[in-house]
Order: structure tokens, then sequence, then C-alpha cells
């Protein structure tokens, strides 16, 4: 979503400021990224399901947006705690290889916002399947996450 976004307005409307940038940060911090959260949870992964369990006896409803975004905000800055992390691992072994940042630097707006589309994609592939069991012990306010077999109900 994000790769169709950057190609969308620097590709197609060849936008050379950040300014549709932000405004794609904030509509996908508030709006993509927790419908995304939603219907991961709604699907049945190898005969299991993650479940929204409320404090409440009313039985498991599907997830609420608010509770999508808690989720995703854990998410969110765990891996990016991680990623920064990898920066300065990565950053640090191009210093001691004797590579200055300056070689890679890219002047096109279009060029920037793809690569940091990589990057941000490279690094939730990479950490967030280390923050789900993190996600599932967490007990957030009002409701808790809990792996069930896609036959309970």
């Amino acid at each position: 979503m994000d790769l169709a976004v950057v190609l969308l307005l620097h590709g197609w409307f060849d936008a050379s400021d950040e300014t549709f940038d932000s405004v794609w940060a904030v509509v996908a911090f508030f709006v993509a990224t927790p419908w995304v959260i939603r219907r991961a949870f709604a699907r049945v992964y190898e005969g299991s399901r993650i479940t929204v369990e409320r404090a409440a006896a009313a039985p498991s409803t599907p997830m609420r947006y608010q509770e999508s975004l808690k989720v995703m905000w854990l998410l969110a800055w765990r891996s990016m705690v991680l990623g920064l992390c990898a920066l300065l691992i990565v950053s640090l072994a191009l210093k001691v290889a004797g590579m200055g940042t300056r070689r890679i630097a890219v002047d096109s707006p279009l060029g920037n916002a793809l690569g940091l589309s990589v990057v941000d994609a490279l690094t939730s592939l990479l950490f967030t399947p280390l923050l789900v069991g993190a996600m599932l012990r967490t007990k957030y306010r009002g409701f808790r996450l809990e792996l069930r077999s896609a036959l309970h109900k």
C-alpha cells in the first residue's frame, strides 16, 4: 500500500515536497494500519485465530478501531526501536568499512521515498514476527488478545 502511494505521489504527480508524504503518514497511522490489523486478526492462520477477549463476559466480537490502534501502536513503537538499533549497527558497519553515507545519498524525491518505503517494509518483515509473542501477552486496557483454535468461537 505504501509503495503504491509513493509511486502515485512522486511518480505520477511528481510531488517534490514532503507535504503529501506527511498527509499519507497521518492517514496510514490512523486509518490504513488499524484497518490492516483488524483485517489480519479476522483471518484464520493454520487452524488458529487471534481473538479479542474483553473484561465483560460478552462473547468475543471483532476487534474495534480503538483496540486495533492500541495493538498497532505497540507493534509500531517496538519495531521502530528495533529498526533504529539495526540502523545504528548498519551505520557502524559502513563506517568501519570506510564507506561514507554521502555516497548513497539520493537527490530524487521519488528515490528517497522509495528507499524509505523499502526500508520500512524490510524492518517490518524482520521485526514484527519477533513482537507477536509480546503482542499476545500484553494486557491492554479493556481487552487482551488470545490465540484460539478457529473451531472455537
